[in-house]
């Protein structure tokens, strides 16, 4: 991944923002003299999220095979009474058997319907599913939905005598239908909640009791090696309900959880009221054991939606900033311009033209235009060295911690400590002919949003980290790759936008690139812009998504640092000489 210049979005930011750090020919050969680094206006989705309810048409005696599928397939997508009007379309044999919760096979388009003998195949474009437990997985261009449904006489007319488990709703019902919601979970140390997503109904059973319910199961299989949970075995609901009263949601759960310790109690409580805080009806949740008072020490109970914000998945700090490499050194975005870090990364000697911020904001990791990798404190009088354990890595991005993660041309993946000590990084689950290109950890560290190269095209999977201790060290694996999309057909960069989301920059057909938001939990991919000439993207919760183009460098002579960024709401930021 070739870049000239990082734009960082981090400093208690950007653990989670890739930064490449090869530098093209143009840096040693010559140094250019124009190029901006550019910032739009922000675009946001609405707050207000209306549910539209489905008005199933029920069968009638004339209805044909093909139109008595169709209507089945359309009925399906409402929810009301278990699906009663779809059932209507089953012979009362087969609605008993039918189980309309095991999955949900997601298709876009048109679905073409086939006529042989007494049966209809259905065939469309498959996009996803969702699991019985929620979790969305996106399935690769191509893949095919069919389903065969068997057709009877009956004195009622013809009806559905055969068909899969399961329901087979095109990707606007599930829009229409659905909703993704996070159960949360711990990093290892404990320290941040990770979300879980999972796509739930907006029609069915209380979302507060589906929530808890699902809380207590535990992670999804394929998150689970990675996160920890503060439920103890054994512990479930006492009363098999959470009822939202007056604001405050009542989780009752079983009277073995007054066995918890202290810190315990402070996880599952921290755990509950982020995942209920979801929901706009809870102000506060009041949890009990078997209908007595569940203490958890320093705090009161009702707990407030607002309790525990020392672990926030979105990993980020109060006074998180924006940094960008510049022509008179590292800046520090602000509202009213820009200001030099602290030390000698804030001067033009070396002057980097890539960059990665730790997380806490106290080291950075740049490249320089002559290629050499420096690395160093960000605080007054340090300095910066020669980071020659780090030669030439493609690409390289801090973890949640003063780790950096660094890919090189061979794509092999290694951590490297701040005293420049080497850990490989096994990555497994790759295909045969992909190369990676990125490796950017989750602000949490749980995750890693991975860039790879498979022949003509370059996409983007989402894998997890898992960190095993052997002789007393500690090895990660970043493990079980999936695709959280399947419409781009190129993908340059990736950036964690929050805790479950990521900003991209690709394209889905041979166009320009634009900047994508993916939501993982659904698989969605929203266009957020398409700027001009852009090369990388940086992106943090509650922040806007940062893009650069090749910036103009001079030896010589300062340069103003121009407009800086992609999608803000705030007036440009401008930069100082």
């Amino acid at each position: 991944m070739m870049r000239a210049l990082a734009l960082v979005v981090s400093g208690l930011m950007l653990a989670g923002c890739g930064s490449g750090a090869s530098v093209p020919q143009a840096f040693t050969a010559q140094v250019p003299t124009t190029g901006p680094i550019q910032q739009g206006a922000q675009v946001t989705g609405s707050n207000v999220d209306q549910f539209i309810r489905v008005i199933a048409r029920p069968p009638s005696p004339d209805m044909t095979a093909p139109q008595i599928v169709q209507g089945f397939l359309e009925a399906s997508a409402s929810f009301d009474g278990n699906h009663a009007v779809a059932r209507e379309y089953l012979t009362p044999e087969t609605s008993s058997r039918w189980d309309s919760s095991s999955q949900v096979v997601v298709y876009e388009g048109a679905p073409a319907l086939s006529e042989s003998g007494p049966s209809i195949q259905v065939r469309a474009a498959q996009v996803g599913r969702i699991a019985s437990n929620g979790r969305y997985e996106v399935d690769p261009p191509g893949t095919e939905a069919i389903a065969t449904f068997r057709i009877v006489e009956t004195d009622v007319g013809l009806r559905i005598d055969g068909l899969p488990n399961g329901l087979l709703l095109s990707q606007t019902d599930v829009d229409r239908a659905f909703r993704p919601y996070a159960l949360y979970f711990f990093n290892p140390t404990f320290q941040t909640l990770v979300p879980d997503a999972r796509m739930l109904p907006v029609v069915g059973p209380g979302l507060a009791s589906t929530l808890v319910r699902r809380l207590i199961e535990g992670p999804n299989d394929w998150l689970r090696p990675a996160v920890r949970t503060g439920f103890p075995d054994g512990v479930d609901l006492n009363i098999d309900a959470v009822l939202v009263d007056g604001g405050t949601a009542r989780v009752d759960l079983s009277a073995s959880v007054q066995l918890a310790d202290d810190s315990t109690r402070r996880a599952l409580s921290q755990q509950l009221v982020w995942t209920l805080r979801q929901l706009p009806d809870v102000q506060a949740v009041d949890i009990t054991a078997a209908g007595q008072p569940f203490f958890v020490p320093g705090i009161g109970n009702p707990q407030s939606r607002d309790a525990w914000p020392e672990v926030d998945p979105a990993g980020l700090a109060v006074n998180a900033a924006p940094y960008v490499a510049s022509t008179i050194g590292v800046r520090e975005l602000t509202d009213d311009g820009t200001i030099p870090v602290a030390g000698q990364a804030g001067t033009r000697e070396p002057l980097l033209a890539d960059i990665a911020v730790s997380l806490d904001a106290s080291r950075i990791l740049g490249v320089d235009v002559e290629g050499i990798v420096w690395s160093g404190a960000m605080a007054p009088g340090s300095t910066l060295f020669e980071f020659d354990e780090l030669p030439s890595p493609v690409n390289f991005a801090y973890d949640g911690n003063v780790n950096v993660w660094a890919v090189d041309d061979s794509g092999t993946l290694a951590l490297f400590s701040p005293t420049g000590r080497a850990f490989p990084i096994a990555v497994e689950g790759l295909g045969d002919s992909d190369v990676l290109t990125a490796a950017v950890p989750s602000r949490d560290g749980t995750r890693a949003a991975l860039l790879v190269d498979s022949g003509p095209r370059s996409y983007v999977l989402l894998a997890r980290v898992v960190r095993a201790s052997t002789s007393g060290r500690v090895g990660i694996t970043v493990q079980a790759p999936i695709r959280v999309e399947s419409r781009l057909v190129e993908v340059v960069d990736v950036a964690w936008s929050s805790a479950d989301s990521l900003a991209v920059l690709g394209s889905e057909s041979a166009g320009s690139l634009q900047v994508f938001e993916i939501t993982i939990g659904r698989g969605s991919l929203t266009p957020q812009g398409a700027p001009e000439g852009p090369i990388s993207i940086a992106a943090a919760p509650g922040f806007p998504t940062l893009w650069r183009r090749p910036m103009a460098w001079s030896t010589t002579t300062p340069r103003e640092v121009g407009p800086v960024g992609l999608t803000q709401q705030r007036p440009p930021i401008r930069g100082s000489k």
